[in-house]
């Protein structure tokens, strides 16, 4: 009886879990060096996107995070091609930053 009640706790623990199956990214990218218009080794990178599908487009956008953050070696030399998820900061005066939820480096 005891073996039969921890094989259905075994089935009802397994059917509640949830996979979590990330898909692939939606965006591919390079990471194309540190925003010049903050200092360097402080934040800011410069990203192009390869496949924006924004209305209006720009040819690149910056990133408020150092490598580091994104989770990327410092030691990794520019351009740095990544894979992506990201979606536009739409904070006041943001322009032309995104906020990455999750990148790859290939």
């Amino acid at each position: 009886m005891k073996t039969l009640i921890f094989i259905f706790l075994l089935v009802l623990i397994g059917a509640g879990c949830k996979k979590t199956n990330i898909g692939p990214y939606q965006s591919q990218g390079t990471l194309t060096g540190y925003d010049r218009e903050m200092c360097p080794f402080c934040g800011g990178i410069d990203i192009t996107i390869a496949n924006d599908t924004s209305k209006n487009p720009r040819s690149f956008y910056r990133i408020d995070k150092t490598l580091q953050q994104l989770g990327i070696s410092e030691s990794t030399k520019f351009p740095i091609n990544v894979s992506l998820n990201w979606t536009h900061d739409t904070r006041l005066g943001a322009g032309s930053y995104i906020i990455v939820s999750q990148i790859k480096a290939l």
